[in-house]
């Protein structure tokens, strides 16, 4: 049976290997996140390289906790013609300029043929004031948009 291709995003990365939160939002996605870690395998998870560069920023002891868990991780590259989309998804007011990440984000999980891109991060990444017009433009560029889902929704959808 072929795999189902996951983009890791970030955030996800991120509440993996924090420190256990003393807040119940957080420390429940933190709890998902590894129990969606430890079934990681039952899919073929990548990440890109816009992942490595913002898990790198911040606290040099978290920082480095991060990027060796994504290490584990094949790396996708991020070409020029993912940057052109994710200036393009900026330009049209689909992901915000303050978020330059989350518009490659899309555009990598696109290019490299993602059927997920798992994120705790919804504000941009799946919007729904701006889903259908993020996929259309993705389809657009001949793409199909990877489906932008929780490791919590992504847990239930295998069960």
């Amino acid at each position: 049976m072929v795999k189902k291709r996951v983009y890791v995003e970030s955030s996800v990365i991120s509440y993996l290997t924090a420190r256990p939160a003393s807040q119940p939002v957080p420390r429940h996605r933190q709890r998902i996140t590894a129990e969606w870690w430890s079934v990681h395998h039952n899919w073929e998870c990548f990440v890109a390289t816009t992942v490595l560069d913002e898990i790198a920023l911040g606290d040099p002891v978290a920082a480095s906790q991060r990027t060796e868990t994504a290490r584990a991780l094949p790396e996708m590259p991020v070409t020029p013609e993912i940057r052109a989309l994710a200036v393009l998804l900026i330009d049209r007011n689909l992901v915000p300029p303050t978020s330059v990440a989350d518009a490659y984000h899309l555009a990598a999980a696109a290019f490299h043929r993602a059927d997920y891109l798992v994120t705790w991060n919804q504000k941009h990444l799946d919007n729904l004031d701006l889903r259908s017009r993020i996929e259309e433009l993705i389809r657009g560029w001949g793409l199909t948009p990877a489906k932008v889902i929780t490791p919590e929704r992504l847990l239930e959808e295998t069960i």
